[in-house]
């Protein structure tokens, strides 16, 4: 499964990137404040160049949560007559960065060329909001779902959950929170590239790599997340930690060599196919973290999120 070098061109962008976070002086993890990180996050987005993707219909709403906070969310209906399969997507940033822009445009091709409507969740971030704020928002968003499955134009049959990175982590959390739920039963969770467990101690982290997300940022994003560490045994923190894997969803499970949550992503997958949860495994030897964000730069991501995008119309369509 080991391949010995990145995408050449991951590695252009990511000096590009690099090279001009040393020009505006990005200070060090330990004194970087999370108002700085997302400042410096939209500066990198802007190196990310989006697809053209237009056959799309898109509305901006609110969902009213239970203690009464408004749950931005992004509506994305393709092309067609429908009822549609639904997919309630969560955007990454380690739970600190990203909103609804910053995964509009894997939302409008997911949509559009699988053929569904996606309900984008702008859950709240920390550590304004530490866990578990943004699952619970996560879980709000799911229930709504099913609530207007009919207004949404959706199949009731086919709610599917997922997310990238931190957004992973959510949906599979919120899998889990779901998984004996008669009501709410997801149909599928398609997982990219997710954080499955509060430890740093695996083979992919052990690696050091210092592709886009480092080991020192994924312990910064988690010091932020969590309110403390006991929390990160949490089952709805840390889905690896899950007891038993029975009556998940089938899962769409998309991972990248380069990339220190590669083990955990891995040894959920294998877990949930020991208690007989179906798992289809995209496996990407040449990509780094956040691959899906650098489509319409890097030739290789485009290809992997059209594999992607054509396993996921495939199951959700199928069953």
């Amino acid at each position: 499964m080991i391949k010995t070098a990145v995408n050449p061109q991951v590695t252009k962008l990511l000096k590009t990137i690099s090279k001009k976070m040393v020009e505006l002086n990005h200070p060090p993890l330990d004194v970087l404040t999370p108002e700085q990180s997302r400042d410096y996050y939209k500066i990198a987005r802007g190196y990310f160049i989006p697809i053209p993707v237009n056959n799309v219909t898109i509305i901006n709403t609110v969902i009213t949560s239970k203690s009464g906070h408004d749950i931005p969310i992004r509506i994305y209906t393709p092309k067609g007559s429908g009822p549609f399969p639904v997919l309630v997507y969560f955007h990454g940033g380690g739970w600190v960065f990203g909103d609804l822009e910053s995964c509009d445009n894997v939302c409008r091709y997911f949509s559009s060329e699988a053929g569904i409507v996606v309900v984008s969740v702008g859950y709240r971030l920390s550590p304004e909001h530490k866990y578990p704020a943004a699952l619970h928002d996560a879980i709000e968003a799911v229930e709504w779902t099913f609530q207007h499955v009919r207004t949404l134009n959706g199949i009731s049959a086919r709610i599917a959950i997922g997310g990238e990175s931190s957004g992973g982590n959510l949906a599979a959390a919120a899998a889990i929170h779901f998984k004996d739920d008669v009501y709410c039963k997801l149909s599928h969770q398609f997982l990219i590239t997710p954080v499955m467990d509060y430890s740093f101690d695996t083979l992919s982290y052990k690696a050091n790599y210092k592709f886009n997300l480092t080991n020192e940022k994924m312990q910064w994003f988690w010091s932020h997340y969590l309110n403390h560490p006991s929390e990160g045994l949490d089952i709805y923190a840390s889905p690896l930690k899950l007891t038993s894997m029975k009556h998940l969803p089938h899962t769409l499970l998309v991972i990248a060599e380069f990339d220190p949550l590669r083990e955990e992503g891995l040894t959920f997958g294998e877990r949930m196919k020991e208690d007989d949860v179906q798992v289809e495994l995209l496996y990407y030897d040449d990509l780094v973290h956040s691959f899906i964000n650098m489509i319409g730069t890097v030739e290789r991501a485009k290809q992997a999120i059209e594999e992607m995008t054509a396993k996921l119309c495939e199951m959700i369509h199928k069953e």
